[in-house]
């Protein structure tokens, strides 16, 4: 990879990640999304006065584990692979 005068990289263009880092960025953001989306379900329910707003909670969870695991997937990858842009800069200060 090619940096610029300043020591940054240059990625002319493109993104300094892999395509598997951002697939698993992708579905990372999906599953918060999904969660907020269930979140936001559950308080309209409670709002409308919903006895039974409390069924929110096991998908509400389930989402949660969901979320969880893509975080950790996109984790281990970067850690892995080293496609994070926080792995393509020189920390040495010089």
């Amino acid at each position: 990879m090619t940096k610029h005068d300043d020591g940054s990289p240059s990625t002319h263009g493109s993104s300094v990640y892999c395509e598997e880092a951002r697939r698993l960025l992708d579905v990372f953001g999906q599953t918060v999304q999904e969660l907020v989306q269930l979140h936001e379900l559950q308080f309209l329910a409670i709002v409308d006065g919903d006895p039974d707003c409390n069924r929110f909670d096991v998908l509400i969870h389930m989402a949660n584990e969901r979320k969880m695991a893509a975080k950790y997937d996109y984790i281990r990858h970067v850690e892995e692979h080293g496609c994070s842009k926080d792995h393509d800069f020189d920390q040495s200060g010089a």
